[in-house]
């Protein structure tokens, strides 16, 4: 298992997500959905980016023009179950609902920043953040951006991140076996 010392973690840089990571939420009206297209995703689909909801090219260049998720960017849940991120691995358009927040990263490995959004002291200082008063409850945009995260040099961060990226294949692996 992967274990990181204190002293090595006292080497790490606190940060803000706002200044490693580019944030836009997704488009705040309910699209026209259409029977193919740009696939379009919203908190419930968080887990695995499918979905069987599209629209069309026209749409998706209208709403999407200047906030277009890449692979490699990271989506995070911003409303409900707050805080759930997930790395965009294909190279295809994806359209989002406001119910997530979408972070290009900048200078920083995605699978560090991902399993960092995921530990439990990033998911406190999310919590911290959160409007609670709210139904469902939900974090702002701006909020984001002050969500503060360590982070270690660049050769640290793509071990960290390719380690849970392993990690999270063979999960993913495990789970697809049928039950004997």
């Amino acid at each position: 298992m992967l274990s990181i010392s204190h002293s090595k973690l006292a080497a790490w840089e606190q940060r803000k997500l706002g200044d490693i990571a580019v944030i836009f939420d997704g488009t705040h009206k309910t699209p026209k959905y259409t029977d193919s297209g740009i696939k379009f995703v919203s908190v419930e689909n968080i887990a695995t980016l499918e979905t069987e909801k599209y629209i069309s090219q026209k749409a998706y260049e209208n709403e999407y023009s200047n906030k277009q998720a890449e692979k490699g960017d990271i989506l995070m849940t911003r409303i409900g179950n707050i805080g759930t991120a997930k790395i965009i691995e294909k190279d295809e358009p994806l359209a989002y609902y406001v119910t997530l927040a979408l972070l290009k990263p900048q200078n920083i490995d995605s699978n560090f920043l991902v399993w960092g959004i995921s530990s439990p002291e990033v998911q406190r200082n999310i919590w911290k953040l959160t409007l609670h008063i709210a139904f469902p409850k939900k974090i702002n945009l701006g909020e984001i951006s002050q969500v503060t995260i360590n982070i270690p040099s660049s050769s640290e961060q793509k071990k960290i991140g390719e380690f849970f990226q392993q990690l999270d294949s063979l999960i993913a692996l495990h789970q697809r076996k049928p039950f004997l």
